[in-house]
């Protein structure tokens, strides 16, 4: 596998974990009363799959904002995924 290909892979899980949150973001603003069974599923993966990342860092910034109405754990997680894919982008590079 060339480095381009570990780059392009590295890209595509970054862009896929930036759209999974955002996914969750939306769904967590617009609580529909009943939704269609694809739109279910969908949410159930964006969950699924950003609760474990998310998770830890809303417990390390509940110390900072207990009491806040606003949960700032996707946009650190957003800063933490792109600090992620450039230092692998870097070190793929390096090699």
């Amino acid at each position: 596998m060339s480095p381009r290909d570990l780059i392009l892979i590295v890209q595509l899980i970054s862009y896929a974990l930036y759209v999974l949150v955002l996914i969750r973001v939306i769904f967590s603003w617009l609580r529909p009363r009943r939704l269609h069974p694809l739109l279910v599923r969908i949410e159930r993966l964006a969950y699924a799959v950003t609760e474990p990342l998310l998770r830890p860092i809303r417990r390390l910034l509940f110390r900072f904002q207990a009491g806040s109405p606003i949960d700032f754990s996707p946009l650190v997680l957003y800063l933490l995924i792109e600090l992620a894919q450039r230092l692998l982008i870097r070190a793929i590079l390096a090699v």
